[in-house]
């Protein structure tokens, strides 16, 4: 396969180069495609059935289900926080189960983020898709050994403080493509970043570069 630069996108496939973002409702794979199976806090203003829970833990045993998530939490949307906790507490043991890495969704939720890293001691890699805080809050999470993964709009100060192997990169839902947005993230760094992101998604994903 192609390498993996793009460790979050919602863009349709084919995406050779990314991990496609998708709901467990809304999981059609196409062979050879990379994706993240989840169940994102905003669909937490519902209760989860069963039947969603089966769905999910089936799909993501599929080779092309790299990665968990997005799940997460989200303080200004979606449903009552303690659904929200259950309904991410039992992705990251599907994430553990399943020995894949784990893609989160993090609003204004850094602190009950660390707080079940710590608590939980996930043996699975996990990853802060999209981020934009402040660099006090990069070094919360890279000091719990967080991934961040930073788009076309970012903090460059926490793109300066986060330890190089734990940057990754993502289009999310930008019209940007992924070189255009590692070319971003370069210019900050005042390198080319491409050859680290590669490896860095490699590594997160538990594949062979």
């Amino acid at each position: 396969m192609i390498p993996c630069l793009d460790i979050h996108t919602h863009h349709p496939a084919p995406q050779p180069d990314a991990v496609i973002s998708v709901s467990v409702n809304d999981f059609s794979p196409r062979e050879g495609q990379r994706y993240s199976l989840g169940i994102h806090p905003w669909e937490t203003e519902k209760d989860i059935s069963t039947q969603q829970w089966e769905l999910l833990e089936k799909a993501a045993m599929l080779p092309e289900v790299v990665a968990i998530g997005e799940a997460g939490i989200d303080k200004i949307r979606g449903g009552f926080m303690f659904r929200q906790i259950l309904v991410l507490n039992k992705q990251i043991e599907i994430s553990e189960k399943l020995k894949k890495p784990l893609i989160l969704h993090d609003v204004k939720a850094h602190e009950a983020i660390v707080g079940l890293k710590r608590n939980l001691n996930p043996k699975q890699k996990w990853l802060v898709h999209g981020f934009r805080a402040k660099p006090t809050v990069a070094k919360m999470l890279t000091d719990e050994g967080i991934y961040l993964s930073f788009g076309e709009k970012f903090n460059p100060e926490s793109l300066k403080i986060t330890p190089k192997e734990l940057i990754l990169a993502e289009t999310d839902e930008s019209p940007l493509s992924i070189q255009e947005i590692i070319s971003g993230l370069s210019q900050v760094l005042d390198t080319d970043i491409t050859s680290l992101i590669a490896q860095n998604t490699c590594q997160f994903l538990g594949i062979d570069q």
